[in-house]
């Protein structure tokens, strides 16, 4: 039985890992090598890592883990969560396992918006986060596609970046004249529309098309992407979740279920930097640590 089973081992579970291996405490990794950052060309913004690929720092940051006599890590793809009195029962397609907790740091499932050319182009001249690739994006014509309630956020922020903006959504009714003001200033072109398909060049933008046949040169996007945690292997565990269907937890990233701890993008239910699902999973990590040695005494966590 290990003290603590981390599912998933990206920067989060990774972390995780490295922090519990440091408390003594015995741990599983399990991942099945299927990031959701894979279309990533390089990771930026993690002090002393700034450009590298994210599986050169999976490749570090495994041996760092793999340096903890405690910690152990297996490549595999669990399939079912089960609780037995205060044990949980972690099966994968090859094994089944035991532990006292269980983080998870799986991440979030991303679906794409259904737009021809879109999957070509991720990762490589159109992303969702102006904080993560903004950089890259400087100075090009971009187009901002996304939902009516971020037009606004989405203008302010992506024109930090280029003064060559196009934002395309459903709706712009709500906008206020302070609004319209702000776009004109900015030179920010609105249309109204649906994308059907972007034209790329090995996935570098050249040109957008609408239904309605509007057609526009961009050399990069920002588009809208949708994430969720309801992963199939959780069914079981009937975990309590929030009206936006992200898990509810307490403030130590406990979940309903007692002894199941989330940290990294599972803890927010939003993309986030490797920096932040790194320092998530550090502090969630030690909070589960601190809970078993409690535990051990008879005592209990408290916030």
């Amino acid at each position: 039985m290990f003290d603590c089973i981390v599912v998933g081992g990206g920067p989060a579970g990774l972390a995780s890992a490295l922090t519990l291996g440091r408390a003594l405490k015995t741990t599983l990794v399990i991942d099945n090598d299927n990031a959701r950052n894979k279309v990533t060309q390089t990771s930026h913004a993690f002090l002393t890592r700034d450009g590298v690929t994210p599986e050169e720092l999976r490749e570090k940051a495994q041996s760092d883990v793999d340096k903890y006599e405690d910690v152990t890590r297996v490549q595999d793809t669990v399939e079912k969560i089960a609780k037995e009195d205060n044990t949980f029962i972690v099966k994968t397609k090859n094994e089944t396992y035991k532990a006292k907790k269980v983080m998870l740091c799986t991440g979030l499932r991303e679906t794409l918006p259904n737009i021809k050319g879109v999957k070509e182009i991720y990762g490589k001249s159109a992303f969702y986060c102006p904080w993560c690739d903004g950089y890259e994006l400087r100075n090009k014509s971009l187009l901002v596609d996304v939902s009516p309630e971020l037009v606004m956020h989405m203008a302010k922020l992506v024109s930090n970046w280029t003064n060559d903006l196009v934002i395309s959504s459903q709706d712009f009714s709500e906008l206020t004249e302070d609004d319209k003001s702000f776009l004109k200033k900015k030179n920010i072109k609105l249309i109204q529309g649906k994308v059907s398909e972007f034209k790329h060049d090995d996935g570098m933008i050249n040109e957008v098309i609408y239904e309605d046949g509007t057609r526009i040169s961009r050399n990069g996007a920002i588009i809208s992407v949708e994430w969720d945690t309801k992963f199939s292997f959780l069914e079981e565990l009937q975990i309590e979740r929030d009206e936006n269907g992200g898990i509810k937890k307490d403030d130590f990233g406990e979940t309903s279920i007692p002894g199941l701890f989330v940290a990294g993008e599972t803890n927010g239910a939003m993309p986030s930097q490797l920096i932040d699902s790194a320092a998530s999973g550090n502090h969630i990590a030690k909070l589960v640590a601190l809970q078993i040695i409690l535990e051990a005494e008879g005592e209990t966590l408290k916030g």
